[in-house]
């Protein structure tokens, strides 16, 4: 009786309808995102016609609970099965007007995310002496998955489309800092259990293909008389640790092992020395501001974004 494009209409009008989280209590907050869960589980979302017309609603309802910090664990279970669904869908039809939308609502929101996140396990374990399962375990696992998730399925189009939207020198400033803490709390933390080396293989990859993207935002902004000291330390400190990492360290693993990674990734220590190198002759003059020893021993605190974001 209907096209799937009239059903979704009506989903989006209900979805839509539906109070933000300041305006009902836990219960019905919860309520609101089972709905919503299921309705991108429902055969409906598979269709992309009728996916294009849910994604909005749905990751408004969902940006806004990250936002606030509410209800974490439903939501990272909702954005992991659109970042799956998406992923399936792109090898039949293009979803890079899709993708566009989740990293416009989402990329931003996911960063603050884990840096509240890391800060809370942090401040725990200074207290307690060890980690809080809760945080660490499950949400933590669960945020860093779904990031990864977004910034593989993102292309040089929508890396660029997302620098382009920054307004200032001082937001793509803040931008990087933010993605460059994020990445190095990711090869300082023990997100994953020592055994998960395929998942520690697979973030490696990611970080260094971001990495890739971003480093002529980097140059484009901030060097000669836009210099800025703290976004470069930044990054060369994610340099020398994502090159020093134990589980890139080839020649400590068997033969069989050893080639299996190269195989599939290659040797990502020389795409990242690679980077390090160019960028730091795109330096100039500016090297000065550099003192040998200097790069990599400034610390990244999350909390530091803390104000900034509007994570409490």
């Amino acid at each position: 009786m209907f096209t799937v494009q009239e059903v979704a209409e009506f989903v989006r009008g209900t979805l839509g309808s539906m109070p933000s989280t300041v305006h009902i209590g836990q219960s019905m907050d919860v309520v609101k995102l089972q709905s919503i869960a299921r309705t991108v589980d429902s055969r409906l979302f598979s269709f992309p016609e009728s996916r294009r017309i849910l994604l909005p609603v749905v990751l408004h309802h969902i940006h806004l609970h990250l936002r606030q910090q509410k209800e974490l664990l439903i939501c990272s279970g909702i954005l992991s099965s659109i970042f799956s669904i998406i992923k399936t869908s792109s090898l039949d039809t293009p979803v890079q007007e899709e993708v566009e939308m989740m990293v416009e609502s989402l990329l931003d929101v996911l960063l603050q995310t884990l840096l509240a996140i890391m800060t809370k396990s942090q401040s725990q374990e200074a207290v307690r002496g060890h980690r809080c399962p809760q945080c660490t375990a499950e949400i933590t696992g669960e945020y860093v998955s779904c990031l990864l998730s977004l910034l593989r399925q993102m292309s040089d189009i929508h890396f660029n489309h997302l620098l382009d939207n920054f307004q200032s020198k001082e937001e793509v400033k803040e931008f990087l800092l933010k993605i460059f803490c994020v990445f190095r709390n990711l090869m300082k933390l023990s997100i994953f259990p020592r055994d998960w080396n395929v998942m520690r293989l697979l973030t490696s990859n990611t970080i260094v293909t971001t990495v890739q993207y971003l480093s002529p935002a980097l140059h484009k902004n901030f060097t000669e008389a836009d210099f800025e000291f703290k976004v470069w330390n930044s990054y060369f400190s994610l340099a020398v640790l994502y090159i020093s990492q134990p589980s890139l360290q080839l020649e400590n693993t068997t033969p069989a092992k050893r080639k299996n990674v190269l195989d599939k990734y290659g040797d990502m220590r020389v795409m990242m020395a690679y980077e390090l190198f160019s960028m730091w002759q795109n330096l100039g003059e500016n090297k000065i501001h550099f003192i040998p020893g200097m790069i990599g021993s400034s610390g990244c605190d999350p909390g530091a974004f803390r104000g900034r974001s509007g994570i409490s």
